[in-house]
């Protein structure tokens, strides 16, 4: 009995969903009809969705500058007309067994399908070739399921209605190529100069490898890493498919391929409109802006970037003629808002035969010296201050140790390879000496200038403070001219960080604002760190004696602050500062990375002259103000603190008491900083072990060898070793016998004018100002000793240069000397 109930209830249950599934098939088939009847005619290909393209401007909206999509450019070419090496690559590449299935691969079909089942957010594709066609050439932007299925019925009939030669022919001259490119032949041209039928097979796979992400792998973008890995993933699709002899593949990777676009100059601002249009892709997919009609206001305006581009070419040219420096990037932004609003990233984007379309903006290059300004920010943060002092001296160039061993030392030399002695931080920075910033970085840390500089916004120092070493501050760590310059702004800015940007505006296809610009601003280091920083940079008289007083960092009629920077083996040469309003920077040098010039090609020479200019002209457009000053030192600041260094003095002097005869004897010193500063916490100096400190004697050495040469009566009366029975008494801080160095002889070049062009024999006229007379001058080119130079009146001198003994380029050095052999340097470069 029971078991006849239990065979009622399985009828039952069976006859329930048999019903439910008939049921479920119903509306399923209702719903597959009710779609199939608003399907297109694929016999019709006149007939398809009109895509909108999306529009990018400069900031004012009104001065296009690119569309993507924008009308499509296409040139219909039968099966024959194309290279059978395309046909192999999009095989290899897009769908292997197109000439097998009809219309779909049930394995790749089904695992989107289930994918787009647990992730409806994410559809996935698993698409054919036939259904790419359908898609492509039918439907609409939507991503849903609909769609999904949508296509999948027009699959069907664009499988029944064309033989599969005719689809893939269809295929090849739809697909969409970049820069609003469609179809094979179309591409070929754009991209090579070529009928389709004589691709190469590099060639035709560069193509193919396109239609992954025909925007983003554009070669005139940002992303040739990402397309040459794709086109080598296509050429192992073939060779594992065995499409052609692994020889004829090997040619193909081995290849020179050439990309030249036959339509140049055919939007403005390229390498800022692929820099934008890159983020734009980070935001939208590609069909989504190649058909949905966005409007994109960017933050880019027309006058300072035209007179960039119009500056690059100028001074381009003149380098390249001049050093053998074929490449410069430059970049302008408003300080008070991080919009970028000029950006050149080479002389001319559509040179593609020298990487012209590779934006050296964004390239990582060494900054050198330019660098310094966040070593010393890093610095000032821990509470140092311009005024502080330290030993510009090393043995033999010996300036610190790379670690504790004694056997690595870290070997720098100053741009003159001559020493200062006692130099001020404020000296250091602006005469950018290298061995007083080895010195600056080691007290600052590595790792807090690393921690510093991605708080600046650099995002390129990612390995550890152990590979970088001291370097750091010479330029060591690789940077970007976009980030750099952008660093600087925070200085500008009181020590505020404004997240770098270049779209103001997004609206959509219906005018509706999507995404708008908002101010954001977070204070990354303290208002009076930043404003000690811009205090030096734009400081011209502390420049002076390594730049001249006319220097190209330096404005008659506005304040600027500003900073040069050229790698050890002048490699690359920079150049960044700022008004109130603006800030901009400019690279220069070499793509493949080669040494600019054998005889020194500086960030001055090379750089400054075009930065210089913008900046003059760029004031009608952002007239600059006034620097804020620093804040009024306090009595909490180290510079009114007894300790030597530190408060701007390096000799010191302390009053010992012997406790056996109440004798008291002054006792003088001079050490190196490490003797009196705790760098860790200038409030705890002095520190308990200087001794122990890894760098001690590396920098205590020569001080004390300077101080033997330098100072009267070192021998005898400083640096004694007082017995037990000494005991010291408050510290001497008024009236103190110091020995006052003068300032260094002043040099001023009276004739020629740097950088002039020379054809015969000439005179050098020097003028030479000291406060203590000069007892020795010398005169180099091109860093040889020619001799001294001829003194003809007071502070005047001259001297002869034959003009045969002239290179095409030729630096031309005056060293002077006074009483207490402290030297002058000056130079200019000159042409023959």
């Amino acid at each position: 009995m029971i078991q006849k109930q239990n065979i009622k209830m399985t009828k039952k249950t069976f006859s329930l969903i048999g019903l439910i599934l008939i049921i479920a098939c119903v509306f399923a088939g209702l719903f597959v009809f009710f779609l199939a009847q608003g399907l297109p005619d694929p016999s019709a290909f006149d007939d398809r969705v009109v895509p909108q393209s999306t529009k990018i401007y400069d900031r004012t909206g009104k001065i296009l500058l690119y569309e993507i999509h924008g009308g499509e450019k296409r040139t219909v070419v039968s099966l024959e007309k194309i290279s059978p090496y395309v046909l192999k690559a999009v095989l290899a590449a897009e769908d292997h067994n197109f000439y097998k299935h009809h219309g779909f691969s049930i394995k790749g079909f089904a695992r989107a399908m289930i994918q787009n089942l647990l992730n409806p957010s994410q559809l996935r594709g698993g698409s054919t070739i036939t259904q790419q066609l359908a898609r492509n050439a039918f439907l609409t932007l939507d991503k849903t399921m609909v769609r999904k299925i949508r296509e999948a019925l027009l699959t069907i009939k664009i499988e029944k209605n064309y033989s599969k030669d005719e689809i893939i022919e269809l295929y090849l001259n739809q697909i969409n190529f970049g820069h609003n490119v469609y179809g094979i032949e179309s591409a070929s041209k754009f991209y090579f100069n070529k009928e389709a039928e004589s691709l190469t097979l590099a060639e035709a796979t560069y193509l193919i490898a396109l239609i992954q992400s025909p925007n983003y792998l554009s070669p005139f973008g940002n992303h040739l890493e990402d397309l040459e890995s794709r086109k080598e993933w296509i050429l192992s699709r073939i060779e594992l498919l065995k499409y052609y002899p692994k020889e004829e593949i090997e040619n193909a990777r081995e290849e020179k391929v050439v990309f030249s676009p036959s339509e140049k100059g055919e939007f403005l601002a390229p390498h800022f409109v692929m820099y934008v249009r890159g983020l734009l892709y980070e935001k939208f997919s590609e069909e989504e802006l190649e058909k949905g009609g966005y409007t994109i206001i960017t933050t880019l305006d027309m006058n300072l970037q035209n007179l960039a581009e119009d500056l690059v070419e100028k001074y381009g040219d003149f380098n390249e003629t001049q050093v053998g420096a074929k490449n410069m990037g430059f970049l302008a932004e408003d300080p008070n808002t991080g919009q970028i609003l000029a950006m050149v990233g080479s002389r001319d984007y559509w040179d593609i035969e020298a990487e012209g379309n590779v934006n050296t903006t964004l390239s990582t290059r060494q900054p050198g010296s330019s660098f310094k300004p966040i070593v010393y920010a890093t610095l000032f943060e821990k509470g140092f201050l311009p005024e502080n002092i330290v030993f510009d001296v090393a043995i033999d160039g010996r300036t610190a140790n790379f670690s504790t061993n004694p056997q690595s030392p870290y070997l720098v030399t100053n741009y003159d390879s001559k020493t200062r002695g006692p130099v001020s931080l404020r000296t250091a920075l602006a005469e950018s000496l290298n061995i007083p910033a080895v010195k600056v970085l080691y007290l600052a840390g590595v790792q807090n200038t690393i921690d510093s500089a991605k708080k600046f916004g650099i995002t390129t120092l990612t390995d550890s403070p152990q590979h970088y070493g001291l370097s750091l501050v010479l330029g060591g760590g690789g940077i970007k001219l976009t980030e750099l310059v952008h660093a600087y702004s925070v200085f500008n800015q009181d020590g505020i960080f404004h997240p770098q940007s270049s779209i103001l505006q997004i609206k959509d296809s219906h005018g509706v604002i999507i995404e708008e610009f908002t101010l954001e601003q977070k204070q990354v280091i303290n208002l009076q760190t930043a404003r000690l920083i811009t205090d030096v940079l734009s400081d011209n008289s502390a420049r002076a004696p390594t730049f001249g007083w006319d220097n190209p960092l330096h404005f008659n009629n506005f304040q600027v602050a500003a900073k040069t920077g050229t790698d050890s083996e002048y490699r690359d040469a920079w150049t960044v500062g700022y008004t109130t309003s603006l800030t901009a920077g400019v690279w220069v040098g070499n793509n493949d990375r080669s040494i600019v010039s054998q005889i020194g090609a500086p960030g001055a020479m090379l750089a400054a002259p075009c930065w210089h200019e913008f900046m003059e002209k760029a004031v009608q457009f952002y007239p600059p103000g006034t620097f804020n000053k620093p804040l009024p030192y306090t009595s909490e600041d180290i510079i009114r603190s007894s300790t030597p260094m530190l408060n701007g003095q390096y000799i010191s002097s302390q009053e010992y008491k012997n406790i056996n005869t109440e004798e008291t004897i002054i006792k003088k010193e001079v050490h190196n900083i490490l003797y009196y500063v705790n760098k860790n916490n200038l409030l705890d100096s002095p520190p308990l072990n200087p001794l122990g400190d890894s760098q001690f004697w590396v920098w205590e050495t020569p001080v004390l060898l300077w101080a033997q040469r330098n100072i009267p009566n070192f021998d005898t009366e400083y640096n004694q070793n007082l017995g037990p029975e000494y005991i010291p008494l408050k510290p001497i801080q008024e009236n103190e016998e110091i020995i006052e160095f003068p300032d260094l002889p002043q040099i001023e070049f009276i004739s020629p004018d740097n950088g002039v062009f020379v054809s015969s024999d000439f005179n050098i006229e020097i003028e030479i100002n000291s406060t203590d007379g000069i007892i020795d001058t010398k005169i180099y080119l091109n860093q040889k000793l020619l001799g001294s130079l001829n003194k003809i009146e007071e502070n005047k001198y001259i001297y002869r240069i034959n003009w045969h003994e002239l290179i095409s380029q030729n630096e031309i050095k005056i060293e002077a000397f006074d009483s207490f052999n402290q030297k002058g340097t000056n130079s200019i470069i000159i042409f023959k």
